[in-house]
């Protein structure tokens, strides 16, 4: 099995802000399961799959807990949203991004070329690992040390931000609130060459409202109209974190 070696393994607990007693979990955490598939005689071999399970639980407990205490006139619903947009996959890349844990990896050979250490999905999944090892390593403390030195959620987050990081989930949670049919999307146009191409997307709901989006992929283009609407149902005052005016 590839280790990373001890200097590089310095070099990334000094990011943490953790030293690890036994830095195997750390190792176990920074092994990929595409590097574990191209070798499948190595029974023995383990990948960060189960770690990144652990850390899940781990990082969300900590969220949780920090936005209960910072965040003490917020409801339920409001402090659900707030977690959900501070342990999404975007936030957890972006930490890794960091932090560069991308160095650190240890990939298969197609994702080594496939240019994995930058690719979000994985960087996201290694460092719920990472968290995962910590716990098993020195339990709360230590995932509490590497979490705060991090920073984790102290950056100013307004409510509207959370509500526009899942335009299209926001847009119906809304509807549904509302006993209304789920937003419609509409292609308007598509043009350009098929390796890039350019989507318009419309966007209705049942009271009628629209808003219209352009984007490289039908995927983009629906984000972006639902965003556009989002905003609009925002400045209306119709809409927030917290609830909504049923006016």
């Amino acid at each position: 099995m590839r280790q990373v070696p001890s200097h590089l393994i310095n070099e990334l607990e000094s990011a943490l802000g953790y030293e690890f007693v036994d830095s195997s979990f750390l190792q176990v955490a920074l092994t990929t399961p595409s590097y574990k598939s191209d070798r499948p005689r190595e029974r023995n071999l383990q990948d960060n799959q189960r770690l990144e399970f652990l850390g899940d639980a781990v990082f969300g407990l900590l969220a949780t807990e920090q936005l209960f205490d910072n965040h003490r006139k917020d409801d339920e619903g409001s402090l659900t949203a707030r977690r959900t947009h501070l342990v999404s996959g975007v936030a957890l890349a972006r930490l890794a991004h960091k932090i560069h844990l991308g160095d650190y990896l240890i990939l298969g050979n197609g994702e080594e070329k496939a240019g994995g250490r930058t690719r979000d999905k994985i960087l996201a999944d290694a460092m719920e690992a990472v968290f995962g090892a910590a716990w098993c390593d020195g339990g709360l403390e230590a995932v509490r040390r590497i979490y705060r030195h991090l920073h984790v959620g102290e950056e100013s987050t307004s409510m509207n931000e959370v509500l526009l990081e899942n335009p299209k989930g926001e847009l119906q949670k809304f509807c549904q609130r509302r006993h209304w049919a789920n937003p419609v999307y509409e292609i308007l146009d598509s043009s350009g060459p098929s390796h890039a191409p350019t989507f318009t997307v419309r966007v209705q709901i049942q009271s009628g409202k629209f808003a219209e989006g352009t984007g490289g992929s039908k995927h983009l283009a629906e984000s972006f109209a639902a965003q556009n609407l989002v905003r609009e149902l925002i400045s209306e005052g119709v809409l927030s974190l917290g609830g909504e005016r049923r006016g």
